[in-house]
């Protein structure tokens, strides 16, 4: 095959073509795959603003067949020897001219660190299975609807690591210990608290922190994404400059409201989100908008149709 494929960095600008091969590819996934008014999980594949979202590390990457968009492959790189694969899309009329052996190949060339690579694929697609293995990828696991696979680099490195690897450091202290650019991946880390320290710039991806506590611990520039934070307490935190978008109040059947007293929320914007059935209450709403409109006039024109409607009995 003579023809080149390419990795570039997606941009901003190329946004709207990625969301249009997306809604192609999610159909083509359907048809191929799926009965009974099923769809894929695909979430936000329809959605400009999601593939924006992908963008913010500048690991999201547009497959580039001969400088046609032929695809898109997203890398969640959680750690100095470990990566996740977390979408790896191939348009269909690309499909089967071994465009993703190759892409799998570039990839493992750009990130040479890295020892093991992670994935999840469709139960439904034996086509993706059979990728996969053939390509390094060992299953590691499975439920009704996944496969997880991973593949491990086993040729030597220059300035490897030291591991601690299948330790038990449950129910340990830690105190005045220096963790400056640790490396923590396939951790459980539930039930632990976090005191007096600097967590800046850290990237929490995959991860389960229910019932973790952090108090007094710097987490400026860090992400938290991808991961399940159901349950949590957030309190006596800065969030100035906070960015929370893409999120949501848990799986369909189990929703809960989430609660949000006393804090400062001064200039703070709400765009694109439902707020179906959001109950505001004893907050201070002065200048407050709902699409440019103050709330204040709002609620003063309702007192005054209301009273009129008194007046009228």
């Amino acid at each position: 095959m003579n023809e080149i494929i390419r990795l570039q960095v997606a941009l901003e600008t190329d946004a709207e073509q990625i969301r249009n091969m997306m809604v192609e590819i999610e159909r083509d996934e359907t048809d191929r795959w799926y009965d009974n008014d099923e769809r894929p999980f695909i979430p936000g594949y329809d959605s400009i603003n999601m593939q924006k979202y992908h963008m913010w590390d500048k690991k999201y990457y547009k497959i580039m067949y001969d400088d046609i968009l032929a695809g898109v492959l997203l890398i969640s790189y959680t750690g100095r020897e470990h990566a996740r694969v977390d979408r790896f899309y191939i348009e269909p009329t690309f499909q089967n001219k071994g465009i993703g052996s190759k892409v799998i190949t570039l990839i493992e060339g750009m990130y040479p660190m890295v020892r093991l690579w992670t994935l999840d694929t469709i139960q439904k697609s034996i086509r993706n299975h059979k990728f996969y293995e053939k390509n390094g990828y060992e299953k590691i696991g499975e439920d009704e609807d996944e496969r997880y696979y991973c593949k491990t680099i086993s040729e030597p490195i220059k300035e490897i690591n030291r591991f601690n690897s299948d330790e038990d450091f449950s129910n340990q202290n830690f105190i005045q210990c220096n963790m400056q650019n640790v490396d923590i991946y396939d951790v459980n880390m539930r039930d632990s608290g976090f005191t007096n320290m600097n967590l800046e710039s850290g990237i929490y991806q995959n991860s389960n922190l229910s019932n973790t506590r952090f108090t007094n611990v710097n987490m400026s520039n860090a992400v938290l994404g991808d991961s399940n934070m159901n349950k949590i307490e957030i309190c006596h935190v800065s969030l100035a400059d906070a960015y929370i978008h893409d999120t949501n109040l848990g799986f369909e059947e189990q929703k809960a409201p989430l609660i949000m007293e006393r804090c400062e929320l001064r200039s703070s914007r709400i765009v694109d989100s439902n707020l179906q059935d959001l109950s505001i209450c004893n907050c201070n709403i002065e200048g407050m908008k709902i699409d440019g409109i103050l709330v204040s006039d709002l609620i003063n024109i309702y007192k005054s149709s209301l009273k009129t409607e008194i007046n009228k009995m």
